[in-house]
């Protein structure tokens, strides 16, 4: 090993890292663990009092959160008043807060995150890690610290006939911050970028477990395992590992394997979605339920994203068996924001996320409610589209909340 780590310069130590984020895991994987055979989700709509976290965010952020909070608030109104739901702010989660401090999340946001069964969170900026490399993201550190570990986003075009579940997982994969990966010199020049590649059977057979039942709820009776299997060593054992779930926990599936370029090719061409067929039976599946690791399913709910207006239209659930953290696919419109067009954002996203939790807590009919409005914004033509069309996210949220006022 002596020989390795002369290769390197500096205090960076790959192995001394390594070492760490592999002591993180196993502990973190160990209580894992203790919940295999009981993944039972918890019915939300039966806990009551509930707590609902909001967290404005920053970039576009407060510009978009004003429609999702509104509309969250005008559809629990009752609930509210009764004391049933509680909407907390949870404080000081910006990018200037973590900056200033220099953690990933203050104290006062940790504090009132922990006494929430769900989060509605608007975008937060991740910090140009070649200004800031010790600040990580807050987005990822949110999900590994409620142990969500699926990312669900679905993908709905009724024109394209288009109607699937993209369940990505949030754990594992090479995110990392600077502490546990970094850039080593050598000959005093930066020669290499490193990263390491964990991946948990337990976190693979958790994510599974929710799109099987997804598939079976919406009437298919296969799904389709997204991973690199053929170059990366985690990916080629966490398809293995989502077969062998299926094979012992829902024999009654069938899957479908496929390459992540493969479903790039796939997803241009709609018409394929309905004639997918499955390894073990040979038998044709419409596909409604996709199952990737967390980088593989960023990419394809991105890809997919262009069914559904762009990255700005995809609504995210993050969420475990008793939790859950909705927010928008896309990111704080950093360059919006130095155009001075923030307030031309749109705010689908989030409505779309504070619909998927409204749903989450059992109230589908409501998230119905809000499908409808975001329709009707867009049979009206008034979806901001960065200032193309002249129309600002204070124009459509009105819009929006008239529609679901009036309901």
């Amino acid at each position: 090993m002596s020989e390795y780590l002369n290769m390197f310069e500096g205090d960076y130590n790959p192995f001394d890292a390594l070492l760490k984020l592999l002591t993180e895991e196993k502990k973190r994987v160990e209580k894992a663990i203790l919940t295999r055979g009981h993944f039972n989700p918890v019915d939300l709509s039966k806990k009551r009092p509930l707590t609902i976290g909001f967290a404005p965010g920053d970039g576009i952020g407060p510009i978009v959160a004003t429609a999702a909070r509104t509309i969250l608030e005008t559809l629990l109104s009752k609930e509210i008043e009764r004391g049933d739901i509680t909407v907390v702010e949870i404080p000081d989660l910006t990018i200037e807060k973590r900056l200033e401090l220099d953690v990933v999340a203050p104290k006062a946001s940790i504090d009132v995150i922990d006494k929430c069964d769900v989060i509605l969170k608007m975008p937060l900026e991740t910090p140009d890690s070649s200004k800031y490399p010790n600040v990580p993201s807050a987005n990822v550190w949110m999900r590994q610290y409620m142990d969500l570990f699926a990312c669900q986003r679905r993908i709905k075009n009724d024109e394209k006939g288009i109607d699937f579940t993209i369940f990505r997982c949030n754990l594992g994969t090479p995110y990392q911050d600077a502490k546990s990966a970094g850039v080593s010199f050598l000959n005093g020049r930066e020669e290499y970028s490193l990263c390491f590649w964990p991946q948990a059977r337990i976190d693979i057979e958790r994510l599974t477990h929710l799109a099987c039942l997804h598939a079976k709820q919406n009437g298919s009776d296969a799904v389709v395992l997204n991973f690199k299997d053929n170059v990366i060593k985690p990916d080629a054992a966490a398809l293995n590992w989502a077969k062998d779930y299926i094979d012992k926990n829902f024999p009654e599936l069938d899957y479908l394997s496929v390459k992540p370029d493969d479903f790039s090719y796939t997803v241009t061409q709609p018409s394929k979605l309905d004639s997918m067929k499955g390894e073990k039976s040979g038998r044709e599946f419409k596909v409604t339920t996709i199952v990737c690791n967390n980088i593989v399913g960023d990419m394809a709910g991105d890809e997919a994203g262009m069914y559904v207006g762009g990255i700005g239209g995809v609504g995210s659930a993050n969420i475990s068996f008793s939790q859950g953290m909705f927010e928008a696919g896309g990111g704080t419109g950093t360059r919006m924001m130095l155009e001075n067009r923030g307030h031309f954002s749109s705010p689908v996203a989030v409505v779309k996320a504070t619909g998927e939790l409204l749903e989450f807590i059992g109230y589908s009919g409501l998230k119905d409610s809000v499908d409808a409005a975001l329709d009707a914004l867009e049979k009206a033509d008034l979806v901001p589209n960065g200032g193309k069309n002249g129309v600002t996210c204070d124009q459509a949220t009105g819009f929006l909340v008239k529609l679901i006022s009036e309901k």
